[in-house]
């Protein structure tokens, strides 16, 4: 790069920081050489050299130390002329590297704790076209052309002074466009009409900021300002567009297997895959970099390797013999390879890199600095002295380099092309010759050791086979001891389970035996995963006592379950038994017809699962709940029986009072009642209220038309069943039956 550089480094301060502001190292590099240094610049002053000297390019080592965030970078790049570039060159914020590495690539050396040699390599590296260029804007750029006083003010008449503003925005836009049109640049204006004139002229130009024909101004009435397109994140692009030199191992086959290192020996790229093709795994090598070397892990190159390394014009290199594996373990070491395919093209790669090694060292001690010593060693990879690669890297005539081994040169020898070619086919041949006596020496043994391979490689066969076989077989036995295992642990918890469901059985069966004792299974809530529990441990059936300790939560399902499995009875604890009663527990337990006892008068003694109660007392609660059970069903049986009788005479009254009769002329006044009379107390003396006549109650009925009203003297008499009030319910309901069915055979005979 032949323009000026600026390259800073900041030497005390911070820009985080807003106690002590930044300080900066300013050295200034023109055509690769310094031209002067300057301490301690100012932010301020900074904007000021770099506004009136216009560098082409401002280099740093990294961008943190000029902007805190990305929105202060937006505004520095804003701050710096359009043609100025900003470059960091350490990297691109993705992959970075210490400015002592990049300039090692250059030759160049420098005191790390020195700002100012900092600043002084940092400008010399972007001069040399290390680096990346920062993008903070697009490649469309807005002019906004504005009023540049409040139109409120103003000595003349305010008519006359807005538009004179107006009018001066509107001349600065024409002048503008009259530019932009010059300039052949694509745009496109927004123009605010205003009174006068316009009061806002945007120009959207499709061209970067640096090719606009326009500078900002603000003077007067109007004003100008250009501000690009800002990205939606900062961008990186390198300074050069030159590709970097790579050393390429392949291992071809069905399975690609692929490995580039730099020329540093560092791995840049590593993969495998089935999916390429040769053309495909050419355009995936030129995306990564230029090949310089194709390396393959086979003495003899393969075809598929050599005919990528002749579309690259790339240096072949191949081992003297087969790599063998345990060498490529020992190459491949300190990398991640996935499979065998990537672990050959790295070793490959690793040991052309290791082969170039001490050359690629000797020449960076005898390059002068501030050459780029990539492309130095590519030069001499390819085959050219180091006088002959300097010269073709400088673009002039070969120039003499002290060598450590000729100190004293006094005359230059200039060779032309053909003596080139001859020297260098002469050094080809030379060591050929060599390779074919290495050859010779090597295939004398050959023939000897190919015999005892084969049989050691039989033996090896023989015992990995036999290896194979007995670890198939402990592996079926290790499974099958590891499911015998399993087993073997869920019958032990399942006779565990066992003995201790049968030792509390045992419990109760002795606690059952035992005289004047009843044993009792305690069930500590009154629910259905309680009642599984319970029978899941211990087990209940007939004849079984068992004590509730809480009601919680209780349905009508577990009653039922109960009472299925004909438990002999349950028993409550007192305060329990009180609360069964308030929540219709007790009357559930009797719909179910089994026995719930209270534990007030049983006294029973409970530990663990199991519990005693006196035996005599719990046959007395019993015999207790049987005698109150059977009042229970005869009262509820009665009930239903007068429930149906009372249903009947609510009938049959309303049949006979459709009919037009009235009701006391066929039944006795005491069998209309369906409810006892209502008695009510006057002065304390308990008076009874007669039912008033029917007759007069029921004025609509005694009117209507009776088809055949029958005489007082031919009613007959009820059946004696009925004027007997003391007889039973159920002669009394069948009485009552016999009665209506006559009179209604009577009634539709008449009829007839």
């Amino acid at each position: 790069m032949s323009g000026r550089v600026f390259g800073i480094d900041i030497i005390r301060g911070s820009v985080r920081s807003g106690t002590i502001r930044p300080h900066y190292a300013l050295v200034r590099v023109e055509d690769g050489t310094v031209i002067s240094e300057e301490k301690n610049v100012t932010r301020f002053r900074l904007m000021r050299y770099i506004r009136a000297e216009q560098p082409e390019v401002l280099a740093v080592d990294s961008i943190q130390e000029i902007a805190q965030g990305t929105a202060d970078l937006y505004a520095f790049l804003a701050e710096l002329p359009a043609g100025t570039k900003l470059v960091q060159v350490t990297g691109d914020g993705v992959k970075m590297e210490t400015l002592p590495r990049v300039a090692a690539r250059y030759n160049l050396s420098f005191d790390k704790q020195n700002p100012m040699e900092e600043a002084k390599v940092s400008a010399l590296l972007a001069s040399f076209g290390a680096g990346y260029e920062v993008l903070a804007y697009t490649g469309i750029t807005d002019i906004t052309v504005s009023r540049n006083r409040s139109p409120g003010r103003g000595g003349w008449s305010q008519n006359r002074y807005v538009r004179k503003m107006h009018g001066a925005v509107r001349t600065h836009a024409r002048e503008i466009e009259m530019k932009l049109v010059s300039a052949n640049l694509e745009y496109s204006m927004t123009v605010r009409r205003a009174f006068g004139g316009e009061s806002r002229v945007v120009f959207t130009v499709y061209a970067p900021r640096e090719q606009i024909p326009v500078s900002p101004s603000r003077g007067g009435d109007a004003q100008i300002r250009i501000t690009g397109r800002r990205r939606d994140k900062i961008a990186f692009q390198p300074l050069t567009k030159k590709p970097r030199y790579l050393i390429v191992g392949i291992d071809p086959g069905t399975t690609i297997g692929i490995a580039a290192l730099d020329l540093d020996g560092n791995l840049v790229y590593l993969a495998s895959t089935r999916l390429f093709s040769a053309a495909d795994l050419t355009r995936e090598i030129a995306e990564l970099g230029k090949p310089l070397i194709i390396a393959s892990d086979k003495a003899e190159m393969p075809f598929g390797v050599e005919k990528i390394r002749r579309a690259f014009s790339a240096v072949a290199w191949n081992p003297k013999k087969d790599i063998l594996i345990k060498e490529k373990y020992v190459l491949a070491a300190g990398h991640d390879f996935k499979n065998d395919h990537e672990r050959d093209s790295l070793s490959a790669a690793v040991y052309a890199y290791r082969t170039y090694k001490n050359k690629f060292e000797s020449i960076l001690k005898r390059a002068p600095a501030g050459v780029d010593t990539d492309e130095l060693r590519a030069q001499i990879v390819r085959g050219f002295s180091l006088e002959q690669a300097l010269s073709r890297i400088s673009g002039t005539a070969p120039v003499a380099v002290p060598d450590a081994a000729e100190p004293n040169v006094s005359s230059e020898i200039i060779f032309d092309e053909r003596d080139m070619r001859i020297t260098r086919q002469e050094e080809t041949i030379r060591r050929l010759r060599t390779l074919v006596e290495t050859l010779s020496k090597e295939s004398a043994g050959k023939d000897k050791t190919i015999s005892i391979l084969h049989k050691r490689l039989n033996a090896e066969r023989e015992e990995q086979h036999t290896e194979l076989l007995a670890r198939t077989e402990i592996t079926e036995r290790d499974r099958e001891i590891a499911a015998t295992k399993k087993q073997l642990r869920k019958e032990e918890r399942r006779n565990k389970n066992l003995r201790t469901r049968l030792d509390r059985m045992k419990r109760y069966i002795a606690l059952q035996a035992g005289e004047g004792c009843s044993a009792l299974k305690v069930l500590p809530q009154l629910s259905r995963d309680a009642v599984r529990g319970l029978d899941d441990e211990m087990g209940f059936g007939e004849e079984d006592l068992l004590y509730v300790l809480q009601i919680d939560g209780w349905g009508r399902s577990v009653v039922r379950e109960l009472a299925e499995a004909r438990v002999k009875a349950v028993i409550l604890p007192r305060h329990v038994y009180a609360r069964a009663r308030e929540q219709h527990l007790i009357e559930e337990f009797r719909e179910a017809g089994l026995p719930v006892l209270s534990g007030a008068d049983l006294s029973p003694r409970v530990k663990g699962k199991i519990g005693v109660a006196d035996s005599a007392a719990v046959e007395a609660a019993l015999s207790a709940w049987n005698a109150s059970q059977t009042v229970y069903s005869k009262e509820k049986k009665t009930a239903a029986i007068n429930s149906m009788v009372r249903e009947y005479q609510v009938e049959r009254v309303r049949e006979v009072r459709e009919q037009g009769i009235d009701p006391a002329t066929l039944i006795p006044e005491r069998y209309l009642r369906t409810s006892p009379e209502p008695k009510e107390k006057e002065g304390g003396n308990t008076v009874v209220r007669k039912p008033a006549d029917r007759k007069t109650k029921n004025p609509a009925a005694s009117q209507k038309p009776v088809p055949e009203p029958q005489k007082p003297e031919e009613k007959k008499e009820l059946p004696k069943e009925i004027k007997e009030p003391k007889q039973d319910a159920a002669d009394l309901l069948s009485s009552v039956l016999t009665e209506y069915r006559e009179k209604r055979k009577k009634e539709i005979t008449g009829d007839e």
